[in-house]
């Protein structure tokens, strides 16, 4: 059982007995719930930690270096990131929290600056604006550096998109359903967004290589509408040519993965309706 209004999950083993954990950022009640796994497939009774209001998307990584996995919470309706440290037993110090802009939406975890030391980025539904939160390595982060993309910011992902080993940052604006391309210096600072037509408002983007040719793509779903799409990229940071595929209505998620073992990335999509599709890759 979570609390109310389960919405982001992630997972990772939380408690460092070699068994994947879930988090869920429950909506309704700003709080975390941690659920630790036994092994075989069952969780034991979740535990709840305080965070900002209406947290909505929750990420598992290690942000003091402590090989302890921590959470990061964005919190939409409060303006803020919440940074969990983890104490490697399933339990975690009180949040320290990180202003955003408005209505933070999705964040990706990334070292932007080559320093090793994990830093954060975040959609800002109500700014316009993807922000760059860069870490410390002690669980703490460098005020916030705003980049402007198109209106209304959902989905957000990573990867180096041009081949230069510096990572880079592609948004899905919903009021005009584009997408944002901002290539990264390797500093922590990022180029003025490049923007592209996708059709639709996607709550969820990914990053793959999805006709192996050896260039990142992207896959964005439409959220509005019942297809998703896969944007080709030529390796420069820019997009070619894009396929469309019809699924169910309202499309919210998407996870890539190889599932069938043949060394290409598949698709798996989740719906507003509760149902889940997967994709084999033919290409």
């Amino acid at each position: 059982m979570t609390r109310t209004n389960p919405y982001g999950v992630a997972i990772g083993d939380i408690n460092g007995d070699n068994y994947l954990d879930i988090a869920v950022a429950h909506l309704s009640d700003s709080s975390v719930g941690i659920s630790l796994g036994v092994g075989n497939g069952t969780f034991f009774s979740q535990s709840s930690f305080a965070v900002g209001l209406t947290p909505i998307t929750v990420s598992v990584q290690d942000f003091d270096g402590d090989q302890r996995l921590d959470l990061l919470v964005v919190n939409n309706d409060a303006n803020t990131v919440s940074i969990l440290l983890g104490y490697g037993n399933g339990t975690f110090a009180s949040q320290k929290v990180f202003n955003t802009f408005i209505y933070p939406m999705v964040a990706v975890v990334a070292d932007f600056n080559h320093d090793n030391s994990l830093d954060f980025a975040v959609t800002n539904y109500g700014s316009n604006s993807v922000s760059v939160h860069l870490g410390y390595g002690n669980g703490t982060f460098r005020t916030r550096t705003s980049y402007a993309t198109m209106m209304n910011p959902w989905g957000l992902a990573v990867g180096d998109l041009n081949g230069d080993q510096h990572m880079d940052l592609v948004t899905a604006n919903c009021a005009n359903s584009t997408m944002s391309v901002l290539l990264g210096n390797g500093n922590g600072t990022f180029r003025a967004a490049v923007n592209y037509r996708i059709g639709s408002c996607a709550y969820a983007l990914a990053i793959g290589d999805m006709n192996g040719d050896t260039y990142l793509d992207v896959v964005a779903v439409a959220t509005f509408s019942y297809y998703f799409s896969i944007f080709l990229g030529d390796g420069r940071g820019s997009f070619f040519e894009w396929w469309s595929f019809l699924t169910d209505d309202n499309p919210t998620s998407l996870v890539l993965y190889d599932f069938n073992n043949d060394d290409r990335l598949d698709v798996v999509i989740g719906h507003y309706t509760g149902t889940i599709r997967l994709f084999l890759n033919t290409c």
